[in-house]
């Protein structure tokens, strides 16, 4: 099948409008970036000082201002001490988002600590995997947490920190969870923590878990100099000013909220913390606190296109966003609904190199990098079976041919320029020595991308992993979980298409142990021990897989991924997960409609 150009149909605006941003850009961004020198205790507290008594967090209840969270984060210190945490203790989070997680984080690295983001949905192995690839000495979370370390059975658990945050709240935290850690503070008199040395700027700040593209989560390493540079270089993309407030609806173990509250104090901004998305609450809360800007992932946009029309959807304060995953359709239909809101979509990670920003307004795309940037990267075509970089005669790789998808690399100078995961062994196989000639060194993004006109468009993630609801999945610890459950002898996970809906939904085909029945109600409670909501496959095939079998006597894992979820063209038993009554159903034409989803 021929690749179809992703601009077809878009005006493109010229090299010279496009450099003509970027030198604006680059301008504001100069001007912000001479104050991100030291460790994040350092540049805290110059933003605190600086910005005084203007407001940090508002809540429905009265605002917290950065004077007063300065000083909140003190004690936190004092009592962080009291318990013995010191530098270079690495402290795991496992909390929802709120202003308590912004308030430890602050607090604690006035210690020297550093941080360990895990993922509030983790359970059994993989949250073992994560406690264990990072070990801590002490860990923060809620009950619901608590409860999950204290399952592991046999699991030398980090000293636990529980923290109340919900307080009657609910969905929405009234108090940002502040409540909890006023009560963890309680009896602690002393409010002046000691003095720490400053922190190497080029020191580990964050441990942020990602998929990767294969089997359990790795930790990626984010320096305090990293960090301060992404929020300030946001903050300046999005044009931040005091009098703005930035919307976080994100959790705060992943980079982009991150990135999003570093943007809001690098510009003395304000910020609103919810623990999760609600699309039915959105515009009212937007409203509520005069939100001006967010971060978002393809996903939350288009639950907000799906709710009702109001009224009330325009006008509203909502003026920037930042985020990615964003489709040209939704783009276009987000606007022409909500408004003329500016939409900077880009394209990074937590441990990568490479950043891509779209400053052009071109629906579906990361953006036209500037010279300098472009110079570096490269789309190099995989083999088809392998998906490792393809290489010519002459030992080199294969460059792809204009609109043609592959790889994304970038070429590194030194290889301190990328910093890493935890694994020597996960951080050496992002590398490439040697890609067209002796000596060079680059990057390899795991994942696929095409270029038309200077401009680049994500296409997929390589390997295993697949994205879906705005969350990476991988398809071989989906795998084992299944394979780990009662009367399931063989399972195969991948991705498949769904129309109008981001990302990639995940299906699995199962075998079933001689004699075993299919339990679809015991399947989905077992899973849900094992794994977050978001990564429970969205279509089940029960088969021994014999219809696909290759010439090796291998899955298909391509012909599997052509049928899809089709009965028309699967000769086995297919199966919805049906969220609400908690099992696996029949896939059938009228429930694939009540589920809003129609075939390929």
């Amino acid at each position: 099948m021929s690749e179809v150009s992703p601009v077809d149909g878009i005006d493109l605006p010229s090299i010279q409008e496009s450099e003509a941003r970027l030198q604006a850009i680059g301008a504001r961004m100069g001007d912000r970036m001479a104050d991100v020198g030291g460790s994040l205790p350092e540049w805290w507290e110059r933003r605190a000082e600086k910005a005084g008594d203007r407001p940090l967090i508002k809540r429905d209840t009265h605002s917290l201002s950065y004077r007063e969270f300065d000083a909140l984060t003190r004690r936190i210190a004092a009592r962080g001490h009291a318990l013995g945490i010191g530098t270079g203790d690495t402290i795991a989070i496992s909390l929802p988002a709120c202003a308590a997680f912004l308030a430890l984080v602050l607090g604690l690295s006035r210690l020297g600590a550093r941080f360990s983001l895990l993922s509030t949905g983790l359970r059994g192995r993989s949250l073992r995997h994560a406690l264990e690839e990072v070990p801590s000495t002490h860990l923060f979370t809620d009950p619901s947490g608590d409860r999950a370390v204290a399952d592991l059975d046999g699991f030398a658990s980090p000293p636990r920190i529980v923290l109340d945050l919900e307080n009657g709240g609910g969905a929405w935290l009234p108090d940002s969870g502040l409540t909890g850690v006023e009560d963890w503070l309680e009896g602690n008199a002393s409010s002046v923590p000691p003095t720490a040395p400053p922190r190497p700027a080029d020191e580990t700040l964050f441990y942020i878990f990602t998929s990767g593209t294969t089997g359990l989560p790795k930790a990626t390493q984010c320096s305090h100099r990293r960090y301060i540079a992404g929020g300030t270089s946001e903050g300046a993309l999005l044009d931040l000013q005091p009098d703005d407030c930035m919307y976080v609806v994100l959790p705060m173990f992943h980079i982009a909220a991150l990135s999003a509250i570093g943007a809001a104090l690098s510009s003395e901004a304000s910020l609103v913390i919810r623990p999760r998305f609600s699309a039915s609450r959105f515009w009212d809360d937007v409203r509520r606190f005069d939100a001006t800007a967010i971060q978002y992932l393809g996903e939350i946009l288009r639950y907000l296109l799906a709710q009702p029309p109001s009224a009330n959807d325009r006008p509203n304060p909502l003026r920037a966003m930042i985020g990615a995953g964003l489709s040209a359709r939704v783009w276009r239909a987000f606007v022409e609904r909500f408004g003329p809101i500016e939409i900077v979509e880009s394209y990074g990670s937590s441990e990568g190199v490479i950043g891509l920003i779209n400053l052009d307004q071109v629906p579906g795309s990361v953006g036209r990098p500037a010279p300098d940037v472009a110079a570096r990267l490269r789309i190099v075509r995989l083999d088809p079976d392998t998906e490792e970089p393809i290489r010519d005669a002459s030992d080199g790789l294969v460059l792809c041919d204009e609109g043609e998808s592959g790889e994304l690399i970038s070429r590194l100078e030194e290889r301190s320029e990328f910093e890493g995961y935890s694994s020597a062994k996960a951080t050496a196989s992002k590398l490439i020595d040697d890609a067209f000639e002796k000596g060079d060194l680059w990057y390899r993004s795991g994942d696929r991308f095409r270029c038309r006109s200077g401009f680049y468009f994500f296409v997929s993630r390589l390997g295993d992993t697949f994205r879906w609801k705005g969350e990476n999945v991988s398809a071989q610890e989906v795998a084992r979980a299944l394979e780990a459950q009662s009367g399931v002898a063989h399972a195969t996970v991948y991705a498949v298409r769904v129309p109008e809906h981001e990302g990639a939904a995940g299906m699995a085909m199962i075998a079933l142990d001689a004699g075993a029945s299919f339990d679809p109600a015991g399947l989905v409670s077992g899973l849900g021990r094992e794994l977050p909501p978001h990564a429970l496959p969205l279509f089940l095939r029960v088969g021994d897989g014999r219809s696909v079998l290759t010439e090796t006597y291998k899955l298909g894992v391509a012909a599997l991924k052509r049928q899809g979820y089709d009965s028309a063209l699967v000769p086995d038993p297919l199966y919805l997960l049906d969220t609400d009554a908690r099992e696996y159903v029949p896939l059938s034409h009228d429930r694939l409609t009540a589920a809003g989803i129609r075939l390929p």
